[in-house]
């Protein structure tokens, strides 16, 4: 979500056309369905479904592991890695490379949905005529170098996130850890 309001704020910053601020129109107002028609004009102009794609294939990795390594501890007194291992054609490499496969052809699978309600989302937040005014955008030649930037920055963002919160959960812990430790040397009589 705030991908999306960072793109939609910066797409109208750059519009040439003036906009005024304008009230969220109902869901159930009179031109949703030709908000709806121009938000899929934008999730396709916005490369949206590549987008899914590229944080998709990104993310997977770690999904994978997460969710074999969850399937791992569902029956703590089976070593259900050493089965695979020796009764899957291939070994748990493979019904690792399978899941993950499976997992992706089955995510996929929900792109329309997903995109219909990305399209959705715009639709509900933004004006007949903002809504315009970011399709008319995006089919400019800055529209489209605009476009083609965004999975570099969030990517450059999401690692900033991670640095920034590693950072700072690490200083936190030392802080607490410190004022714990003291605490306890005052509770020992210490001081």
């Amino acid at each position: 979500m705030k991908r999306r309001v960072i793109a939609i704020a910066a797409m109208l910053a750059l519009s040439p056309a003036p906009l005024t601020a304008q009230p969220t129109p109902p869901a159930a107002s009179a031109d949703f369905d030709s908000r709806m028609e121009v938000a899929r004009e934008i999730a396709e102009l916005s490369r949206a479904e590549q987008q899914l794609d590229q944080a998709f294939e990104r993310m997977r990795p770690g999904v994978v592991a997460k969710m074999l390594g969850d399937v791992m501890r569902v029956s703590p007194d089976r070593d259900i890695a050493a089965e695979i291992e020796s009764g899957y054609p291939g070994g748990y490499r493979a019904f690792e490379d399978e899941f993950s496969r499976r997992y992706a052809e089955e995510f996929r699978s929900h792109y329309p949905e997903m995109l219909e309600q990305i399209a959705g989302y715009w639709a509900q937040n933004m004006s007949l005529e903002q809504l315009e005014a970011t399709a008319t955008f995006f089919r400019t030649d800055l529209g489209g170098a605009w476009v083609g930037l965004l999975p570099g920055v969030y990517q450059h963002m999401t690692q900033l996130g991670r640095q920034y919160s590693l950072q700072e959960g690490i200083g936190i812990a030392g802080r607490m850890m410190t004022d714990f430790d003291q605490s306890m040397a005052t509770d020992d009589g210490e001081e």
